[in-house]
């Protein structure tokens, strides 16, 4: 392993260079979670009771999935 550098302004690249990449990846999970809760929201409307299935497929209760495909879709509308 390579000695810690002496100089401050490395660490703060490397500090830069990491928030750079952590922005990077938010956005990432960001876009993979509204693609989901879209794809979700489509199939809730596959047919009457849909949603409870959904639901009941993700563990999850009929009102988390509804208030999850409501925000991601905004989301994805504005965006």
């Amino acid at each position: 392993m390579t000695p810690r550098p002496d100089t401050p302004s490395t660490a703060a690249q490397l500090r830069a260079a990491v928030r750079i990449a952590e922005a990077a990846r938010d956005e990432v999970v960001l876009a993979a979670e509204t693609e989901f809760w879209h794809r979700i929201g489509e199939l809730s409307k596959s047919y009457h009771g849909a949603q409870q299935d959904v639901a009941d497929a993700l563990g999850r209760q009929r009102d988390y999935v509804y208030k999850n495909v409501r925000k991601h879709k905004v989301r994805k509308d504005t965006a």
